[in-house]
């Protein structure tokens, strides 16, 4: 497996790369378009939405329907469904461990989603890494969102490390085409959201096609030099709503 030196920092998204929320989040919007617009999409279809922000989602049938959408009602359906069915979210075990060794191995690591900070609320305990990662860039963080490169450039921003000296991992094109268009590496992992083969024909750097190559790859990666742990002193001050981590726009 190619195993790319140079990095300084590796980031990663949430949904279907480090906690398989993808039939979570298929039911819940196949319930809210059908509950709010009688309309009911084919599954591979609302898949394909997975990795846009909810907003976005919640727009997306707009013109297929006739009448006015009150949008924010169908966002707040969404969220509650969601919330009364994550029981059903399954934490991708390998892959946060992925996480945590990238951060014990003295990388700087950041969390980049399409959740809202609501949204993450409510997976961020199931995800057991408060202290692990050193910036979170949700929805509500940037003006523009994937596939636009500015939730990574938030990110490395936040971080002090430069484009070509990061790596994004995901599960959807849209998180390849928010780091490549961001100047980073990019890599697909074959367990989440988007067809396998939809994720290599857009070409990532990297492609994991279980979360034990995942691990394996944060394990031996090169770091930039001997001591990646001594930049941890250079990272800004880490504070959220949920943890030690990074996600406000202040």
């Amino acid at each position: 497996m190619e195993r790319p030196a140079g990095f300084r920092a590796i980031l990663f998204d949430i949904d279907g790369t480090l906690i398989d929320t993808v039939a979570l989040i298929v039911s819940a919007l196949d319930h809210t378009y059908r509950k709010h617009l009688g309309i009911q999409l084919p599954s591979q279809e609302i898949r394909r939405l997975i990795g846009l922000p909810l907003k976005v989602q919640m727009h997306y049938l707009d013109d297929r329907v006739d009448r006015p959408i009150d949008h924010e009602i169908l966002e707040h359906d969404e969220i509650a469904y969601y919330q009364a069915n994550r029981h059903r979210e399954q934490p991708i075990e390998q892959a946060l461990e992925a996480v945590r060794t990238a951060y014990q191995r003295g990388f700087a690591v950041g969390l980049v989603t399409s959740k809202n900070r609501a949204e993450l609320a409510f997976s961020w305990e199931r995800l057991g890494l408060d202290g692990w990662v050193d910036a979170v860039v949700t929805a509500d963080d940037t003006e523009r969102h994937k596939p636009n490169p500015d939730p990574v450039l938030k990110a490395l921003e936040w971080l002090g490390v430069p484009t070509e000296q990061a790596i994004y991992i995901g599960d959807t094109v849209f998180d390849l085409s928010c780091g490549r268009s961001a100047g980073t590496q990019v890599a697909a992992i074959g367990w989440g959201a988007h067809l396998p083969e939809d994720l290599r024909s857009a070409q990532p750097d990297c492609y994991f096609e279980t979360p034990a190559d995942l691990l394996e790859w944060a394990q031996q990666v090169p770091l930039i030099d001997d001591d990646g742990k001594a930049k941890k002193d250079d990272f800004r001050d880490r504070h959220s709503p949920f943890s030690a981590v990074r996600t406000d726009t202040g």
